[in-house]
């Protein structure tokens, strides 16, 4: 599994892969690490990678964010795995001056438009619903506007980055 953790500020990639029996090959950017990990509660985990071991005990928030306990030391990070890095960076493309583009972040099928060409919206105003691995996702007016171009079509596939809907 893959994954994109912020610590400190820093983004880094993460590719896990199980090996069976708690074993795990854990790549971090170009690292690799043979980790043994044992669950103690639903929140804490014993690792040992290579001649170290910790214990860590994990504090989830919202949205991926997380407070992680090793020793007497917390590390405040984010974890995304690539469905929530997609939404977020389809959310980093608007900027509030000139025309906002509304892109799908993945691969999906349209399931309801709620505006049309001309409507009058508001910033934050759901625009379109796109369904993705059995979840929906709400795209969102990153500002207040007229939505000037709308290419969404209910029940049609679209693919990732594909424009859906313009707002000036």
């Amino acid at each position: 599994m893959r994954y994109h953790a912020v610590l400190g500020g820093v983004e880094h990639l993460i590719d896990v892969t199980s090996r069976g029996g708690g074993v795990f090959t854990v790549v971090i950017d170009d690292r690799k690490l043979e980790v043994n990990a044992v669950n103690l509660t639903a929140d804490a985990v014993s690792l040992l990678a290579g001649t170290r071991s910790a214990r860590c005990d994990i504090e989830p928030g919202k949205d991926g964010k997380l407070a992680v306990l090793v020793g007497e030391n917390v590390f405040p990070m984010e974890l995304l795995d690539e469905r929530r890095l997609r939404l977020r960076q389809a959310g980093g493309k608007f900027s509030l001056e000139g025309p906002q583009r509304i892109d799908a972040p993945m691969p999906g099928k349209v399931v309801r438009v709620m505006v049309k060409v001309g409507d009058e919206v508001a910033e934050g105003q759901g625009l379109i619903v796109v369904e993705a691995m059995k979840m929906e996702n709400e795209l969102r007016s990153p500002k207040a506007g007229k939505v000037t171009e709308l290419h969404a079509v209910e029940g049609a596939a679209v693919e990732s980055g594909a424009r859906l809907a313009v707002v000036t």
